[in-house]
């Protein structure tokens, strides 16, 4: 059953109701409103940076607060999973003798940060350029992240809009086009409108004294007429074989209620073109809060999913060559646990606060990519579910080709919880994972790891000795395929410290890592 609703002044999206699944039209982003951005503007050039649309600066001030709540689905108890093995990043090989891990690169305060929470994104060209963004700052590495120069976003720009940089940037590095991707979030003006800064460089344009070259767009709400809000907030990015997929949540007064995911030819970036114009126009998607991010790795078909129930999983997907898409489709899952969330430092502090039950790590994997791996938060098991005593990450695998359940384990440890698990592939089908770890009398500390074999194999990467106290850790992590080859893995992550200089507070470490799995 479908019905109409109509997308902005001009054309009309077809919409799922119910359950129903089907074709789903996609609304031209860009095209159906007389924006510069649409009307293909001359380009401007600003201190080195080219970019598309020049709006007025305004400031204010927001942050997203929210909470999902995941109904009960059916009883429906799966097989117990083996405990996720722990070891400390300087004994790998003692964990497993068939299976051992290579961390050539482990750089600590990488990038600076001066407000919580740090989240933190990385990507490495392969070589010899990487790039670090936390919350406040962008750092360059032209040694291979041996070392980074930290700087302000704003610098690299002449103009000040939207009370300048707020937080949520992502990076990725594209070897297709070989160059990175940069998001930068703004704060929000008067009116609650905010912008995403998306930026393109080669690796080249990477140097210690900052991007000598680079071509940016600015996108606002008012680029997707759907929606109903102005603030753009907690984004992602994901690469395909001919788009960027780009998804992010929309509200107002610092809550969030309604999500957006748009796609934007990857040619157009690597060309400074305008994203409305062909072949790859960009396009887009609006639809319920967390209807989810697009999985890593995705290649020619782009899946999404969210969490429908505590048994049911509502999968989507959008082929490249459309411009329809197709879901929810509904895939039973094995029951998991909703409650008990609670995860303390020593100093008392719950860690655990926000996401629970959202799917926050996603990629395609296996041969053809036939597998698409989900990971989310879960809370403490009872009943047949005892044994999962700590907060952990659930992890599914469906089938892309039938899109059918094939597998679900969990990543636990009986001493700790696990949370904020980030998934991406490598090109010889290792599903490497970002994650945090802690509670139950430890601090919260980052971890990597392979979850190709089993029991799966976390190692530590920080080593925390304080909490920041600010009532959750963070939004997200991020692991990513090293560059050109994308044989191994690039990770971002931190731990929380004493101020090394005295006077009391906390600092962040943020952590750069380099790993690879042997078998």
């Amino acid at each position: 059953m479908f019905t109409l609703r109509r997308i902005g002044p001009i054309g009309v999206a077809l919409v799922a109701v119910a359950t129903a699944v089907g074709q789903v039209g996609v609304a031209q982003a860009g095209l159906d409103r007389p924006t510069k951005l649409a009307r293909g503007a001359a380009p401007h050039v600003m201190k080195g940076g080219t970019f598309f649309e020049h709006p007025k600066p305004v400031a204010e001030d927001h942050d997203q607060q929210l909470h999902v709540k995941i109904p009960l689905g059916f009883d429906r108890i799966g097989p117990r999973s083996k405990p996720t093995q722990f070891r400390p990043a300087t004994n790998p090989g003692a964990v497993n003798p068939a299976v051992t891990l290579s961390m050539p690169i482990n750089t600590a305060f990488a990038a600076r940060t001066n407000n919580d929470p740090v989240d933190p994104s990385a990507a490495s060209n392969g070589g010899s350029k990487a790039v670090y963004v936390t919350n406040e700052f962008i750092a360059l590495s032209v040694n291979g992240g041996a070392t980074f120069t930290s700087f302000n976003p704003g610098s690299f720009y002449a103009d000040f809009p939207d009370g300048g940089v707020c937080c949520d940037q992502i990076v990725q590095y594209v070897p297709s086009i070989n160059r990175f991707v940069w998001l930068d979030q703004y704060w929000a003006g008067a009116n609650g409108r905010n912008r995403y800064r998306l930026a393109v460089f080669a690796p080249a344009a990477v140097t210690s004294a900052g991007l000598t070259s680079w071509t940016y767009w600015d996108i606002t709400a008012a680029h997707f007429p759907a929606l109903t809000r102005p603030f753009l907030d907690f984004p992602d990015l994901a690469i395909g074989n001919q788009y960027l997929y780009l998804s992010a949540n929309n509200g107002q007064g610092g809550s969030v209620f309604a999500s957006v995911i748009a796609r934007i030819g990857l040619d157009n970036l690597a060309n400074g073109l305008n994203l409305a114009a062909g072949p790859h126009a960009w396009r887009y998607i609006a639809g319920p809060l967390f209807m989810g991010r697009v999985a890593q790795n995705t290649g020619s078909r782009a899946f999404w999913a969210r969490n429908l129930s505590t048994s049911s999983v509502g999968l989507n997907y959008w082929d490249e060559a459309s411009n329809v898409w197709f879901g929810p489709i509904n895939i039973p899952v094995f029951s998991w646990p909703n409650t008990s969330f609670v995860s303390n430092t020593p100093d008392g502090n719950n860690w655990l606060a926000m996401y629970t039950g959202v799917i926050l790590g996603a990629t395609r994997a296996g041969q053809g990519g036939r597998d698409l791996y989900l990971a989310w938060e879960a809370g403490r098991g009872s009943g047949q579910l005892a044994w999962l005593n700590q907060p952990h990450v659930q992890l599914v695998d469906i089938d892309t080709q039938t899109l059918m359940f094939k597998s679900q384990r969990v990543i636990w440890n009986p001493g700790f919880a696990f949370g904020y698990a980030n998934l991406n592939t490598s090109i010889n089908g290792d599903l490497g994972a970002a994650l945090a770890w802690g509670g139950n009398g430890n601090w919260v500390n980052f971890a990597v790891g392979d979850l190709t074999v089993s029991p799966f194999l976390v190692w530590n990467t920080t080593g925390s000795n304080n909490a920041c106290g600010c009532g959750r850790w963070g939004d997200y992590l991020a692991v990513r395929p090293a560059g050109q080859d994308r044989s191994g893995f690039v990770a971002a992550g931190y731990g929380t410290i004493t101020n090394p200089t005295g006077g009391g507070g906390t600092r962040y470490d943020t952590h750069y890592v380099v790993y690879n799995v042997t078998p």
